[in-house]
């Protein structure tokens, strides 16, 4: 599939709080691209740490178009079943170590623990025939992206004027690869 990484960051680049709770970065403008966006796309993935901390809905709901499937990486199914991922009004695919299924619009696909996760959810996907994914954080899985070269596209969001002290990192690139 046609992979886009995304993430917005402080002009000191920084994504989160230090203890990884969401620091609020972008403004009403950004958010509504984002949707527009994510209506673009076929799906969208989070791994295990932005669901939880989050607990984003990863809808178009400030946008008019379609929803994407939601893709989450629990590798060790912790994440609670009150999340808004869960409420099963978009198909959602939970990619996991423990089991392999489907109800109501959420499907667990088993992965191991064995081979790198990205190659196993791109390998998903094509095999899902999903042909598009906008990869939305956290950190250490877009940077997991990045290392592998498994992009296609990268969107950084950048407040010029938020400075935070300490914060988790945002991801980094290659040196050449980030063009302005």
């Amino acid at each position: 599939p046609y992979i886009i990484l995304k993430w917005a960051q402080t002009a000191n680049g920084k994504i989160a709080n230090v203890d990884a709770s969401r620091l609020l970065i972008s403004n009403e403008f950004t958010n509504r691209l984002v949707h527009k966006w994510r209506s673009e796309e076929a799906a969208i993935l989070v791994g295990t740490n932005t669901a939880l901390f989050d607990d984003p809905s990863l809808t178009t709901r400030l946008w008019k178009g379609p929803d994407p499937v939601r893709l989450v990486i629990d590798m060790n199914l912790r994440l609670p079943p009150t999340l808004q991922l869960f409420n099963r009004q978009v198909k959602t695919i939970v990619f996991n170590g423990l089991q392999h299924g489907e109800q109501e619009n959420l499907l667990y696909y088993q992965v191991t623990h064995d081979v790198n996760i990205v190659h196993q959810v791109l390998h998903a996907l094509y095999q899902l025939k999903i042909q598009s994914v906008l990869v939305e954080g956290g950190g250490q899985l877009l940077q997991s992206f990045i290392d592998e070269g498994l992009w296609d596209e990268i969107r950084v969001i950048t407040n010029k004027e938020m400075i935070t002290p300490g914060g988790l990192p945002a991801p980094q690139l290659k040196t050449g690869h980030l063009q302005q």
